[in-house]
């Protein structure tokens, strides 16, 4: 049986687990000059080739949990053996260039993504000699986003190497491969000594090599999330959740030697969540679902200046819906345990917003003041959650959202007026706590441990950008989408959570409650089905997780 101060410290750290996604879903590097060889085999359309393939390239000195871990341009050097160079170019061949596309596999744990790191260039290269041919692609790589403390590797792949191969000045090009097509062979001058024929091979590296390039050390217990502030952009990847500010850390470069390249960067630990940079996430959808039909907040709406117009005026039927719908993805930090994670994850399934627009409106001439009403049906999918308990201890939980009612929606001022537009949006949401596992033994937090009180969040947005004073901030209007915050999030208390008949609701509140919590969302653009089709197409938006706020 455990005392009670084993159930009192497993509380504290599923409390703290829970904090982290609060009130959102699923929980949000690096140095040196990376050097390393590998043998790849090429299957070319005239057969199999055996190349060495060489890397470099520069890693930032330093990391952070949440922050993008950028490269610097990589410089590939693909060495073909003269007597390859023999089979696979046509034997008029007076130089080559090459382009590839490289992937690569980012690993933290038992985390890990494939990304393309594509459009590297080769210019022309005189195969003249009796040498092996060298070409060296180079190019820009994206980066990548993690979302926990833990080593990072990034681990060569394969490469689709494409040649060009051009024939000398009046030469006819030719090809090695019967069945390759080639150009007009009429005409032998120099306008064909650019119409040879390209060929492509796919290249694999030997699994027998190390194929990690260099390895990021994010300092922190691995596979969790660092401790830290404002929080920043995550996404796919198997294991842990979170995405807070780390300490900066230094990444090691390394090279070839025998391992498993997929096991590259790992460290047996679960690892976070990684988001290749500049990388499209695709929801699939070209339309909305129910409009929600509810009532605004009065609450949360304005008072109402004496003369000005409500529109629909009293006595009048309702406006009819008017439906839209769209994405907002982001993170919420929480004040006591300095870390933050990811709401809605966008690659995760994230859940759409359904929007009723222009519910209400109020038009106060005398005043320059311009208010339109609308409500947003919300309901964020559960987060399964892992955290650290005093810096050793796992916890998992799951963590469910459920929404009170509607998100009403208040945005004045009008570019008319040469005025700001801004924009709130405030609604209610409890948070509930179940199946909670301290280092894999579960523990009994009751069916009902929840927040006494719904959480109050109330979104801020601004746009600004046509008037000659903005604040030079990226633009938010409910139509377009940017970004939206909450920086004085508070945290109601815990009630319903007992373990054994043992009252745990102080612990959970000591540790979680209280004001100076923040939530910031990315919100895109809004599909309007009726309207204006077009904003629907080719499919709803997804937005980039933000930024880490400095």
């Amino acid at each position: 049986m455990r005392s009670r101060r084993s159930v009192r410290l497993a509380a504290v750290g599923t409390a703290a687990l829970v904090a982290g996604v609060l009130p959102g879903t699923n929980s949000a590097a690096s140095g040196g000059q990376g050097e390393l060889s590998l043998s790849y085999a090429c299957q070319f359309a005239s057969g199999e080739q055996d190349v060495t393939v060489a890397f470099s390239e520069q890693f930032p000195q330093t990391a952070e949990v949440g922050k993008p871990i950028v490269p610097g341009d990589l410089t590939m050097a693909v060495t073909v053996p003269r007597a390859g160079v023999t089979a696979i170019l046509p034997a008029d061949t007076a130089s080559v260039a090459a382009s590839g596309d490289l992937k690569t596999r980012v690993s933290q744990g038992s985390s890990s993504v494939d990304t393309d790191w594509s459009g590297l260039e080769a210019q022309d290269t005189s195969v003249a000699g009796t040498d092996d041919l060298v070409l060296t692609l180079s190019g820009k790589v994206p980066g990548v986003t993690v979302s926990a403390a833990g080593d990072v590797g990034f681990s060569m792949g394969q490469l689709a190497l494409t040649l060009h191969p051009q024939p000398a000045a009046g030469g006819t090009p030719t090809s090695p491969d019967p069945g390759a097509s080639t150009a007009d062979t009429t005409a032998p001058d120099a306008t064909a000594a650019t119409a040879a024929t390209d060929l492509t091979g796919t290249c694999t590296p030997d699994a027998t090599q190390d194929a990690t390039l260099a390895t990021v050390h994010v300092p922190g217990a691995p596979g969790l999330p660092a401790p830290g502030g404002s929080g920043p952009s995550t996404g796919t990847g198997h294991g842990g959740q979170v995405a807070g500010r780390a300490p900066t850390g230094t990444a090691t470069a390394t090279g070839s030697g025998p391992g498993n390249p997929a096991a590259a960067g790992t460290s047996g630990t679960s690892g976070g969540s990684i988001v290749p940079q500049d990388e499209p996430i695709h929801s699939g959808l070209t339309t909305c679902g129910k409009v929600p039909i509810a009532p605004l907040d009065p609450k949360r709406l304005p008072p109402v200046n004496a003369g000005a117009v409500v529109l629909p005026l009293p006595g009048m039927p309702p406006f009819p819906p008017v439906s839209q719908c769209g994405f907002a993805v982001g993170f919420s930090n929480v004040n006591k345990l300095k870390g933050a994670m990811i709401v809605n994850d966008p690659h995760a399934k994230p859940v759409m917003a359904e929007i009723n627009s222009g519910q209400r409106k109020v038009l106060d001439w005398a005043h320059q003041y311009i208010e339109v009403d609308s409500i947003i049906a919300l309901t964020l999918p559960p987060s399964h959650s892992t955290f650290l308990t005093y810096g050793f201890m796992p916890t998992t939980a799951d963590v469910e959202f459920v929404p009170r009612g509607v998100f009403t929606v208040v945005q004045v001022g009008d570019d008319f007026f040469n005025q700001p537009i801004l924009t709130t949006i405030g609604g209610y949401q409890d948070i509930r706590i179940h199946n909670v596992k301290i280092n894999g033994t579960p523990l009994d937090v009751g069916p009902n441990c929840h927040t006494a009180t719904p959480v109050d969040v109330v979104m801020h947005g601004r746009k600004d950008g046509q008037l000659p004073d903005n604040d030079g901030k990226p633009d938010y209007d409910i139509k377009d989408g940017g970004p939206l915050t909450d920086d004085n999030l508070v945290i109601p208390p815990f009630t319903g959570c007992a373990s054994h008949g043992e009252d745990l609701d102080a612990l959970f509140t000591s540790a979680l409650s209280g004001p100076g919590n923040s939530l910031n969302m990315s919100q895109g653009h809004l599909c309007d089905p009726v309207q204006l089709p077009v904003s629907c197409q080719p499919e709803i938006q997804i937005p980039p997780l933000p930024q880490r706020k400095k």
